[in-house]
């Protein structure tokens, strides 16, 4: 009897073993030379860029960081096991079966002239014509940033994930513009090993808000005491490197301060006839949803002003965002509030002396 039962368990797995998908034991050979960065680059503005067109920053701080994923080979379909075969396939057809095999979320560090990365040095490929793809983010953490697959073995196209260091909230709530990181993404796609050190360039997520104040008054000067902006802004912004950007519902509510009316430390006069640029050096960037039009920033964005003009102050002077502006993602914008008569007229700018309305959809591909 139990002669009987080991024989039908040992045909058992013999018939197991004959339903596996066999895979040829064969690995890539790894070179002597481990794959490095070059020092990254920020991407400027160019019309065919799949981001826009002025830059917040043109370069990483110094001693900063960013995070890496990094591919090569597909596995086998239906299995684990990494496929050397497909080593010169172009990532588009193979990006489906790939994992990121080489770095998952590593931490690269840049000096402010070479980047570097610590632990085991990954090392190219032996055939020096497998082709390489890369997705780097910028800060390095999972502070702001949510990475799809979650772990190194899943397959398939990444999807990257930057979030507003804010949720939930009420209108009335104190955010600080400084919390918000200068998010950025960059791609290298299809690149070898005779290209030398992976060439980064990255490219803003976010869009620039920088205040600026004209008094076009004749005789009198002008007195700003406080500058806010309020609502309820997007909180995310998700780079599906496939296919390009989604953007997810949520919101967070809240009040960002340039200047705040209750110090009069912070008080600026601005003379008749004179302009003061980049109202307290501070530039607020935040999501940009074109495809939510009218509320590409967000629901309820409204501009809190309290000045002085003539002797009088006025405080709590409520404007709105105007309709028909379509504010791009890596742009920075300057919004001028032009005193003119005793009224506030508002004006949204490029930086680059162009309109705002004559942006676009920034259509963010990683392709």
């Amino acid at each position: 009897m139990k002669t009987t039962a080991l024989y039908l368990l040992s045909f058992a797995l013999l018939l197991l073993a004959g339903c596996q998908k066999e895979f040829p034991m064969t690995n890539a050979r790894l070179s002597e030379e481990a794959i490095c960065f070059d020092s990254p680059g920020v991407m400027l503005g160019v019309e065919s860029s799949p981001w826009s067109k002025a830059p917040i920053e043109t370069t990483l701080p110094t001693g900063s960081s960013f995070g890496v994923l990094g591919y090569c080979l597909a596995n086998y379909d239906g299995s684990t096991q990494l496929n050397p075969t497909t080593g010169t396939t172009p990532w588009e057809s193979k990006m489906v079966l790939c994992s990121p095999h080489l770095f998952y979320k590593r931490e690269v560090k840049f000096n402010g002239t070479t980047c570097y990365y610590t632990g085991k040095q990954e090392r190219w490929y032996e055939p020096s014509d497998y082709l390489y793809t890369f997705y780097a983010y910028y800060p390095y953490g999972d502070t702001y940033y949510a990475i799809e697959p979650i772990t190194q073995s899943g397959i398939g196209a990444p999807s990257l994930t930057f979030s507003m260091p804010f949720s939930g909230g009420e209108i009335s709530t104190p955010r600080d513009i400084n919390q918000i990181p200068d998010a950025m993404a960059a791609a290298a796609v299809d690149v070898t090993r005779g290209d030398g050190h992976v060439k980064l360039q990255f490219q803003h997520l976010l869009a620039g808000f920088n205040f600026t104040v004209n008094n076009y008054n004749e005789t009198n000067d002008l007195t700003i005491h406080g500058v806010q902006v309020s609502g309820n802004f997007y909180r995310s912004i998700k780079i599906k490197t496939n296919q390009g950007l989604e953007y997810p519902s949520e919101t967070f509510a809240g009040t960002f301060t340039f200047l705040d009316g209750s110090n009069d430390a912070d008080d600026i006069t601005v003379e008749h006839q004179k302009t003061v640029k980049k109202l307290a050096d501070q530039t607020l960037m935040l999501i940009s949803n074109l495809s939510a039009a009218p509320n590409y920033i967000g629901n309820d964005i409204t501009i809190l002003l309290d000045y002085s003009f003539m002797g009088k102050r006025t405080t709590g002077k409520s404007i709105a965002l105007p309709g028909g502006y379509l504010p791009q993602g890596g742009t920075l914008y300057t919004v001028e509030l032009n005193f003119i008569g005793d009224a506030f007229i508002l004006n949204f700018v490029v930086d680059n002396n162009q309109v705002w309305e004559d942006g676009g959809d920034s259509g963010i591909q990683f392709e």
